[in-house]
């Protein structure tokens, strides 16, 4: 079994869902033959909740981890004056069990590489792993696809030879700092005169890298073969969309809608699109599910696996249509002391999103894709029930993440400056 992570990555980037580029013809092809959830939506906009998330099958304020490494500078400070000081992280609480650890203890040799800073030992996400390795180097934003599938192909043999395994990969190359990639990269775009366009074009140069190793690995490692693999994104990013470049504090479709594809041809899992919610707090779940084992209990996610069986892409019983899903995103104000949380309700087609401040916005994503116009005042009543279900919500899914220390060395700190991770 094989969970890909592409961080950063947005799903609107592919010719398949309207893009004007193909950017990855690997990833198009393979979602053709595979399960696509066309409505798949993250739980945050940053990589540790959703990541989080996404191993756990619990929502950020289940798990506890709500930030990840963020570097707090001091209004009078510069940034090398963080060097050697310490910033509190949230880690995922030993009593709950993830996905590696659920299948390393039902017989799986499990096997995990990442290139984000979010994704290891720190915040927890090496547990259950027999090998475990987090690639921070040169660019500071981690290793490349390349630099991940060397380090995995000294694994190989071990892997190659477990009968089962589970192996995580984390690519961070679509990530900023966006790296213009030849051949991918077309100048004409980023001469274009819009704003941010030359952003564009590398970032879209970025995705056609990966998928190209992304190609190599499925072909060498024979995953067509037999073998369950699911590739999803955490977040994706914003090209002024709303005015905001990057993934800052913002809860619209740009960042939380993901890619949420299933493969398995030899394994029965067909080649369809399927329209219903879901989340990341879903894979864990169904991941357990499909390969033949019970899903864990008092879990947020649900599992999709039997939707992969049913004749309609939409379940006779309409349990995913009813069911609202959340996402959250928090900034902190360590001078003041202070936080601020940023909340969304969505049940297709609504969406609300509850600022720290100010009045709910609602939306209705199939008349207004872009999230441009709030009609609250007009859907009272949409508004006043989604704005309950998230009271009730927050009411009883209070976390309890774990509270560690971790030091600011020379080499995290261009880590965060190179990820923007510094406020």
């Amino acid at each position: 079994m094989v969970l890909i992570v592409m961080d950063t990555f947005r799903p609107d980037h592919l010719s398949l869902n309207g893009y004007e580029r193909r950017t990855a013809p690997f990833l198009e092809g393979l979602m053709e033959r595979s399960t696509v959830f066309t409505q798949a939506f993250s739980t945050s906009s940053w990589t540790a909740p959703a990541t989080s998330s996404l191993v756990t099958g619990l929502y950020p304020m289940r798990h506890g981890v709500t930030e990840g490494f963020l570097a707090h500078r001091r209004r009078s400070a510069t940034l090398e004056d963080l060097v050697g000081e310490t910033m509190a992280l949230n880690r995922l609480p030993g009593d709950q069990e993830t996905l590696a650890e659920l299948l390393r203890g039902h017989g799986y040799a499990t096997f995990g590489l990442a290139s984000n800073i979010n994704i290891g030992s720190e915040i927890g996400f090496d547990r259950g792993f027999d090998r475990f390795a987090k690639l921070i180097g040169t660019p500071a934003k981690g290793v490349s696809a390349e630099g991940l599938a060397e380090k995995l192909s000294e694994w190989r043999e071990q892997i190659v030879n477990a009968r089962p395994y589970f192996l995580y990969l984390h690519f961070n190359d679509v990530h900023k700092p966006y790296e213009p990639r030849t051949p991918w990269f077309e100048e004409d775009r980023a001469d274009g005169g819009e704003p941010h366009s030359s952003d564009v074009a590398a970032y879209d140069s970025e995705i056609g890298y990966l998928d190209s190793v992304l190609s190599k690995l499925y072909a060498d490692y024979e995953w067509g073969r037999e073998t369950l693999l699911v590739i999803v994104s955490d977040h994706g990013e914003e090209f002024g969309d709303h005015g905001q470049y990057g993934h800052l504090f913002s809860l619209y479709d740009e960042l939380v809608r993901v890619l949420f594809v299933i493969s398995g041809e030899t394994l029965g899992i067909p080649a369809r699109r399927i329209g219903v919610q879901a989340s990341l707090i879903d894979v864990m779940p169904t991941v357990v599910d499909l390969v033949g084992l019970e899903p864990p209990l008092n879990r947020d996610g649900q599992s999709l696996a039997g939707l992969l069986a049913a004749q309609s892409s939409r379940p006779p019983n309409g349990v995913f249509e009813r069911r609202t899903l959340f996402a959250h995103r928090v900034r902190r104000r360590p001078q003041e002391n202070t936080e601020e949380h940023l909340w969304s309700a969505m049940r297709m087609p609504w969406k609300l999103v509850i600022p720290p401040r100010g009045r709910p916005r609602l939306y209705n994503l199939e008349s207004d894709a872009g999230e441009l116009t709030d009609v609250s005042e007009v859907n009272v009543d949409i508004a006043a029930g989604l704005t309950a279900e998230l009271l009730e919500f927050q009411a009883t899914t209070r976390g309890k993440g774990e509270r560690i220390d971790v030091e600011i060395d020379e080499a995290t700190l261009e880590a965060l400056k190179a990820l923007g991770y510094v406020e």
